[in-house]
């Protein structure tokens, strides 16, 4: 495909951001030279024609401190990174947009971080002195409903793919929370409550067009650049700035049977114990997870939550041992509407509280770590914990564990715990409760995480975490980003 074909196919893509493109007087003019940091920390100065050159090959803008929009653009959805001061922000129309930058990156060998939609636990779409290359307003979502595909652009919320594919009876299985990006829970995999039907995210994922550190725009599919598609099914951002996704797109909805059961406190750890043996001889139909909520009057409350996509005439048969374990304080479960329950939790994942959450998998099940969880499951003032533990299987397991960079098809569960919390004088308290708390709990869990949980591990436990799939992840970064560009995310380390 030629250049000025993907450029038309780009302004298609960037339809939702040419209301707030019109919008912008012009690009901001830099009146003096820029102090910067490179990608090694060390410091930079960029010139003002330096600046004045980039910010005229860009669509929509380029955002310094001081500059109109800058402190709502450098925000990102964990409140608790808000003090990270980026030099330079591009936002990018399209891939044009995301070329410049990256090539501007690379000359002046600055520090990069890539924002889709934001929501990383640990900050890494946002950097300190250094450049973030903004996807935000590349959001369409385009459907062709003769082959049922979607294609999307890197700024794209799971509102937008959820809403758009939900519209033609289609669904692309995807994350639990609607302002998620599309971007950042697909490269790492992409986990949510249609997984043991559908799979991960990943495996309904055609194609990328990815620009890689070179500059370079490429396609990567099952036969083009498939080394390359390999790599972004489960290797985060490691190689290149993805700017848009096609998807494989399953008919789906409107509604499926939703929700769960409630047990009191009295009962919650007999409740979880349960969920664990329920969750295992589940049918790949039903989507069984488990955790700690606090009901509308602020009760606590343990769930067994439910998501069954199978002949909803079969439902109660598949609910039938979660029916006769009984001692519930109240029963949910009902016929959900996809599009509602999706944006279901968004209030209790608010954009700028500040969370300090972590997640490991588990491949094996100790009663024992329900006392630990449950000890130090209390309440706190001005913190709202959290906790949930979901079962993988079903599809997600019927794929190898090398036929994507994804490395955890074996993994049975997932368990994610922590807290948030709105006041900054809290945050020194809160996050050591939460170390303290995972310190606790890691004799019970495996080492590997989904990588998409990353908060603040050391490089060696994220390596740990590719599996045996990292040997061939260096040999991909080696190829494409040899010199570590893109590092801020779950980093693969060349070894060139």
């Amino acid at each position: 495909m030629g250049k000025s074909q993907m450029k038309r196919r780009d302004v298609l893509m960037t339809s939702l951001g040419a209301a707030a493109l019109a919008s912008i007087p012009g690009k901001e003019a830099f009146a003096s030279d820029l102090a910067a940091v490179t990608r090694t920390g060390e410091e930079t100065t960029l010139t003002r024609p330096e600046l004045k050159e980039f910010a005229d090959s860009l669509t929509y803008a380029l955002l310094s401190p001081g500059t109109p929009r800058y402190d709502s653009a450098r925000k990102v959805w964990n409140g608790i990174w808000d003090s990270r001061r980026p030099a330079l922000i591009a936002q990018c129309a399209d891939s044009d947009d995301v070329v410049s930058a990256v090539n501007f990156a690379r000359t002046h060998d600055l520090l990069v971080a890539v924002r889709g939609g934001g929501h990383s636990i640990s900050g890494m779409s946002v950097c300190d002195g250094g450049l973030v290359i903004d996807l935000s307003p590349m959001r369409t979502v385009l459907t062709d409903l003769a082959t049922k595909t979607v294609r999307v652009g890197a700024g794209a919320l799971l509102s937008d793919l959820d809403r758009e594919t939900q519209n033609y009876g289609l669904v692309v299985p995807a994350g639990v929370v609607s302002h998620t990006g599309v971007a950042g829970l697909t490269l790492g995999g992409g986990i949510g409550r249609l997984m043991r039907m559908y799979g991960l995210t990943i495996d309904s994922l055609l194609a990328v067009d990815i620009v890689t550190a070179d500059g370079q725009l490429r396609r990567a599919s099952k036969d083009e650049n498939q080394d390359l598609f390999w790599g972004v099914r489960g290797g985060g951002g490691n190689f290149g700035v993805v700017t848009a996704f096609e998807y494989q797109a399953h008919t789906f909805g409107p509604t499926y049977i939703g929700g769960g059961i409630l047990y009191s406190m009295e009962h919650a750890k007999d409740a979880l114990d349960f969920s664990f043996e329920f969750s295992e001889n589940a049918p790949d139909e039903l989507g069984v997870n488990a955790g700690m909520t606090v009901m509308e009057d602020g009760t606590a409350a343990a769930i067994i939550g439910i998501t069954y996509v199978g002949d909803e005439s079969k439902a109660e048969r598949a609910l039938q041992p979660l029916r006769k374990f009984g001692r519930e304080l109240r029963d949910v479960t009902r016929k959900a509407n996809y599009v509602n329950e999706q944006s279901g939790r968004d209030a209790a994942n608010s954009h700028g509280r500040l969370y300090y959450i972590k997640g490991r998998h588990m491949n094996d099940y100790d009663p024992k770590m329900l006392d630990v969880l449950f000890e130090r499951w209390k309440p706190a003032p001005g913190r709202y914990t959290t906790m949930r533990i979901v079962r993988f299987g079903g599809a997600v397991s019927q794929i190898d564990n090398d036929a994507t960079a994804w490395p955890h098809r074996h993994a049975m569960w997932d368990i994610e715990v922590g807290g948030h919390w709105t006041d900054p004088d809290q945050s020194e308290e809160y996050v050591q409760w939460g170390r303290d708390y995972w310190d606790a709990l890691e004799p019970y869990t495996s080492r590997e995480l989904y990588l998409n949980e990353l908060m603040d591990e050391e490089q060696d436990q994220v390596t740990e975490s590719y599996g045996n799939n990292y040997k061939r992840l260096v040999e991909l970064k080696n190829k494409y980003d040899p010199t570590n560009l893109f590092r801020l995310n779950a980093n693969i380390e060349p070894t060139v």
